[in-house]
């Protein structure tokens, strides 16, 4: 499946959403178990709880300014 969404957005939009929890540590995991650090973690909207394929409401709101 191809990404409606280029990485740029994904990505800027997650770095300010107040929101956003990566589902590695939804899942209960932890970071070091993954072998992912916390530091190294990048922020993409398409990796947070509440992305449904893009139907998350904060994302659909200021997806908006990026067109």
């Amino acid at each position: 499946m191809k990404n409606r969404y280029c990485d740029r957005q994904l990505r800027g939009i997650a770095d300010e959403c107040q929101e956003f929890e990566h589902v590695i540590a939804a899942m209960g995991y932890g970071y070091s178990l993954l072998n992912v650090a916390p530091g190294e973690l990048v922020r993409r909207c398409s990796d947070c709880v509440h992305w449904f394929d893009g139907d998350c409401k904060i994302f659909q709101q200021e997806i908006r300014q990026w067109h």
